[in-house]
């Protein structure tokens, strides 16, 4: 995106239209820029050669206060809008809210200059997500108050039904993702876990139109049989029939990267807490990336591995396809792909029709920069396109996303960092040949 000297600009999310368009988002600071002086909501549309269709330096959604920023939620519906939700203290400051917004390709603000607000409860509302639903309806999810709130917006942005909220009596839980289904319904991924010291375990749910919670009260345990990092929240892939893929990472019992398919019907694939990446007890494995080829029911994960799961330094890119049962294809260790002293993260990968693409940044070796590099398999593991750089400009780089569009093309965004306190957003474009466009 457009430089702004001295300004941070933030944490990206991107999003495919139906149409092979882009939306891109993002929060900006800018020391130079009237108050409020907090991290503002931005927003750009990208046609299918990545020209910009809005303001030079992006739409400006929302002016904030706020000093800090949290995750939030974009997402595209049918018609080629955008759908954003973000925490929000333009209403009454410091007090915050949670903001749904609808915004036309031309910029046009659908619900209004303000939003909308799902709720209008006191209390803390953290880390929104949003979905689309048909006809030109959305859904937010929201953390509050140990609990998960789900809420159905109409066309206009009004509430279309009572909230759904999903709390645990002897627990907590955290909003992790919320993705559209694919078939008129949507599927939401929560943390639950019993204080700060207790285990954290991976549930998931599936709404229909209505709001009934299709998956049963109880809801799916994905993983009940550890615990996840304190902070980390695994994202879900819809896997285009109604289920979904899920990739994690525990810390308890050990340090392992499992992969989990609940099917359309809220049946685990796999067994239950999923299959290990690798049988191997000693390695650490983290930051897993996963990605589904519908046509065969394969999943195809990466992940980041060391020798000392105290120091935790990625000393590896390892990769490991599983069958539609859950069974290994790439031996019971899965396949070293680059191995490396310098730390590697941020892993992103995207199935395309001849195998699937694996994104990482990775630490320049002997200087404070990275790179993003890339490799493509094919279905047997082999190198269609041997490791190729995407980016090596002289920078630190971090929040690295992806996004692929229904004509295939790729579009990456991340944080990219020269000097403080100043940071831009940069994107690529990358074919699924591996050629840069």
């Amino acid at each position: 995106m457009t430089s702004i000297p001295g300004a941070a600009q933030v944490q990206p999310q991107i999003a495919a239209t139906s149409d092979g368009h882009w939306w891109i988002s993002w929060f900006s600071r800018n020391p130079q820029s009237a108050p409020p002086g907090g991290y503002g909501v931005y927003l750009q549309h990208l046609d299918d050669q990545s020209s910009a269709g809005l303001a030079q330096q992006g739409l400006a959604v929302a002016k904030l206060g706020l000093s800090w920023f949290e995750n939030y939620g974009l997402a595209t519906d049918a018609e080629g809008n955008a759908l954003l939700a973000f925490q929000d203290d333009r209403s009454h400051p410091p007090a915050r809210r949670i903001t749904a917004t609808k915004i036309s390709p031309e910029g046009g603000l659908l619900w209004g200059f303000q939003g909308v607000a799902p709720s209008t409860a006191a209390g803390d509302q953290h880390a929104p997500q949003i979905a689309a639903l048909p006809h030109g309806q959305a859904i937010v999810g929201w953390t509050a108050d140990k609990a998960v709130h789900l809420q159905k917006l109409d066309a206009l942005g009004r509430p279309a039904s009572q909230a759904t909220v999903l709390a645990a009596p002897d627990g907590q839980y955290q909003l992790a993702d919320l993705q559209a289904a694919g078939d008129g319904g949507v599927l939401v991924s929560f943390v639950r876990s019993r204080g700060f010291a207790g285990a954290r375990h991976l549930y998931a749910n599936k709404l229909d139109a209505n709001g009934e919670l299709l998956w049963g009260a109880e809801h799916v345990k994905v993983f009940d049989g550890g615990s996840l990092q304190k902070g980390n929240f695994p994202p879900l892939l819809p896997d285009g029939r109604g289920g979904a893929v899920f990739a994690w990472y525990s810390v308890a019992p050990q340090m392992q990267a499992h992969v989990q398919h609940i099917q359309a019907d809220g049946k685990p694939a796999f067994a239950q807490n999923g299959v290990p990446a690798s049988s191997d007890q000693i390695q650490a494995r983290s930051d897993p990336a996963a990605a589904y080829q519908p046509s065969t029911g394969e999943i195809t994960l990466f992940w980041a591995e060391s020798g000392n799961a105290a120091q935790q330094r990625a000393q590896g890119l390892y990769a490991q396809k599983f069958d539609a049962q859950g069974a290994r294809q790439w031996g019971d260790t899965g396949r070293a792909i680059r191995l490396s002293q310098e730390p590697i993260g941020n892993l992103r990968s995207i199935a395309v029709a001849d195998g699937t693409l694996a994104f990482w940044v990775e630490r320049v070796s002997g200087t404070p920069h990275d790179s993003i590099q890339a490799i493509k398999l094919d279905a047997m593991g082999t190198a269609l396109c041997p490791q190729f750089a995407v980016s090596t400009r002289t920078s630190t780089k971090s929040r690295l996303v992806t996004g692929v569009s229904g004509a295939g093309q790729m579009l990456l965004a991340w944080e990219d960092r020269v000097d403080e306190p100043g940071s831009d957003i940069y994107l690529q474009s990358v074919r699924a040949d591996c050629t840069l466009r």
